[in-house]
């Protein structure tokens, strides 16, 4: 079977964990391949992706060295699911575990991931004990590996691959990494974290050169085998810490991308505008159930519906997570309540597709999840991977430009390299090491006429001179403030020299250079909030005098502006904070945006351009479902010189009152209870 592009056209996806032990001689007695597709029929999906192994590390068809679930009996599970998928016309995802593995953990203890105490995650007592990890660089799991795949992928048919964990459990120093190592850089593998020494940072690029080699290793096993097979590889890491090892790289080795996520709707919405900007073509992951460790408690079917929603407003896929119970039975009652949800998804499906509409991109650098305080600690210390400020600020960004309603995406560095003409605004927040190939494609976006918000620490080293200012250092207060001066007090509403705006953080030291001007002044609190008896108050740190040093800064540099600010305003979930940031967003973008959305912060719009009209996908974000309805929504969409011959509520294609003028289509939308998905059609 040979459809390399299959995942474009497939949205509905569904995946069953199949993570069972094999201590109890009734586990998995129970499992009907054909009560498995019997469900997945009343669900109306149209792809399923079928458990081959698990991390438990039993395999569900006679595979090669034997680790066969025993509950089974010998029969081909996968084999007989695969088979009956394709006779219903449902298209079938091979499911493979890396590196999570109890069973290649234990054949050989020269496979394991070794933390640096010595100790692998099987011989802990508590629940990290479940789980045993394989190490990607040793040759014995490596060989396991090339024969287990190799020998699924030419004895099956079936669309695609989904490589599951490819990524690192733990810094791991097993003899097979220390080797390698040492092999490659002539050095020892460092155990103190210092994100200002280049020999650890080498060590980091070094575990992340090396996951990717892995993933790179297991995707040309299956090209080689049958080049028209998809893969597919873990993404969901891309949101997690340093230790994971996984960047924007990890797209490489992906024909598209997917992962499992379990926050709430507004990062749902980064996570798929990510997605989207990276690869084009991607499956949105969540759990049936409120989280991994509930096995019963399904989510509401407003909330599975909105999920799905999001999903749909990106042009994504949408794969739901449920989990086999241990003797191998499921619940066909869920199967059919989901059947609905995904039968009014599929209504939508002919619609998809285009180009995202967003006037700013917020750049998140896959290179920048960590916490520069942690230098000095142990890697096994737990809080030395606990904070990611880059993250959190892209994450608070988001919010508040969606809340805003400013048409926004997320972008990689790649995305970097054809931003002139797509986007108008790029923001850059609080980056920890922007690379000089990123800072380039972002002097070249400036010089062209591009505008940027930057802020904290971002490109310090190599976009100075684009954002006006000289680095002196970084207070060593962590607690700060913003006091507005001139032109910049109409974005600090509410701010003044006597009541500055509180920075929960420290903020960069700088000077202003010739032709830059200044918006705000650095506010240093009267005392370090270190400091025990010498205090202004005993509860807070009021601020002290304004100083001479620049905390926001706009400057010009060849066609294009840049509003960069010390620290990190756009990351504190405050509402004083977001109408700063907001107020510097809306005036590099001049007040003008391609779509004018009239709504509650809780609500969004997601626009996608195709060639004969724009896509408009309306959808409640609130986090208490279900939802109250919305009223009172309008919408002012730019034509981009074309001209509008109407507008459909979608999927009934019903028309929708409007007004046009100045190249621009205005019109009220109707109540909106979870979801609305118009579409402005341009005249031919």
């Amino acid at each position: 079977m040979s459809n390399p592009g299959w995942h474009k056209k497939n949205y509905r996806r569904n995946l069953v964990d199949m993570h069972i032990n094999a201590w109890a001689p009734e586990f998995m007695t129970k499992f009907d391949p054909k009560a498995y597709v019997d469900c997945m029929m009343s669900a109306n999906v149209s792809c399923c992706m079928v458990y081959a192994n698990s991390h438990a590390g039993y395999a569900y068809w006679p595979a090669p060295d034997g680790n066969q679930h025993p509950g089974i009996a010998g029969r081909d599970v996968f084999g007989e699911i695969t088979e009956l998928c394709h006779k219903n016309n449902i298209d079938v995802i091979a499911y493979y575990t890396l590196v999570y593995d109890n069973w290649a953990y234990s054949r050989d203890p020269a496979w394991r991931v070794v933390r640096a105490d010595g100790i692998s995650d099987g011989e802990c007592g508590d629940r990290t004990g479940r789980y045993g990890h394989a190490c990607p660089n040793s040759e014995g799991y490596r060989e396991f590996t090339k024969k287990q795949v190799t020998d699924l992928v030419t004895k099956y048919d079936f669309e695609s691959i989904f490589f599951d964990m490819t990524f690192w459990s733990h810094v791991c120093y097993c003899d097979n990494c220390k080797r390698r190592y040492e092999k490659e850089t002539g050095g020892i593998m460092p155990r103190i974290i210092n994100w200002q020494d280049p020999v650890w940072n080498a060590f980091q690029a070094k575990r992340e050169e090396w996951l990717n080699e892995f993933a790179f290793y297991c995707t040309n096993l299956v090209k080689s085998a049958k080049p028209g097979v998809t893969v597919n590889h873990q993404y969901s890491l891309i949101t997690q810490n340093w230790v994971r090892g996984v960047t924007e790289d990890h797209t490489d080795p992906c024909d598209y991308v997917g992962g499992d996520f379990y926050a709430g709707p507004t990062e749902q919405g980064l996570v798929c505008k990510l997605f989207n900007s990276l690869a084009g073509s991607f499956e949105f992951h969540t759990s049936r159930c409120l989280d991994l460790r509930d096995h019963t408690t399904s989510k509401t079917a407003e909330h599975l519906k909105l999920q799905s929603c999001i999903a749909l407003a990106h042009n994504g896929a949408f794969l739901f997570i449920d989990a086999v119970d241990p003797e191998g039975t499921m619940d066909p009652d869920f199967y059919r309540q989901m059947g609905v949800i995904l039968n009014e998804f599929r209504e939508y499906e002919p619609y998809l597709g285009g180009t995202i509409v967003a006037d700013a991109a917020i750049l998140f650098d896959m290179w920048s999840k960590f916490d520069p305080r942690d230098s000095g600690k142990s890697v096994l210390d737990p809080t030395a991977a606990a904070r990611m400020p880059h993250l959190d600020a892209v994450v608070s960004a988001a919010r508040a430009l969606k809340e805003k309603h400013i048409p926004y995406t997320v972008i990689g560095r790649r995305n970097l390299k054809n931003a002139a003409g797509r986007y108008r605004l790029i923001v850059l927040p609080d980056i920890l090491r922007l690379s000089d190939e990123a800072a380039g494609d972002i002097r070249a976006f400036v010089e062209s006429g591009g505008r940027v918000y930057a802020s904290g620490r971002t490109g310090l080293s190599n976009l100075a001179d684009v954002f006006g200012i000289e680095p002196l250092g970084e207070t060593e207060q962590q607690f700060t403030y913003m006091a507005p001066a001139g032109e910049g007090r109409r974005y600090f509403a509410g701010s003044s020299s006597r009541y500055p705006l509180a920075i929960h953080g420290a903020q960069q030291i700088v000077k202003a250079m010739p032709g830059a001007r200044v918006l705000a002044f650095l506010v240093l609190p009267w005392t370090k909030s270190t400091s025990s008896a010498h205090f202004a108050s005993i509860h807070s740190d009021p601020p002290g005098p304004v100083t001479d040093n620049p905390a926001m800064i706009c400057n010009s540099f060849g066609k294009g502006k840049v509003i960069w600010a010390a620290g990190p305003i756009e990351a504190h979930n405050q509402g004083a904070q977001d109408r700063v940031f907001t107020a510097c967003a809306d005036d590099l973008l001049d007040h003008a945006c391609s779509v004018v959305f009239e709504a509650p912060p809780s609500v969004e719009a997601v626009c996608f351009a195709q060639e004969d009209g724009i896509i408009v996908s309306v959808l409640t974000t609130q986090t208490t479902l279900p939802p109250v309805t919305a009223h009172g929504l309008r919408m002012t969409v730019d034509l981009k010189g074309r001209s509008c011959e109407k507008i459909v509520l979608l999927p009934k294609q019903t028309g929708i009152r409007y007004t046009e003028s100045d190249g621009r289509v205005c019109f009220d939308l109707p109540p909106l209870e979870l979801f609305h998905m118009f579409k402005v059609c341009f005249r031919k």
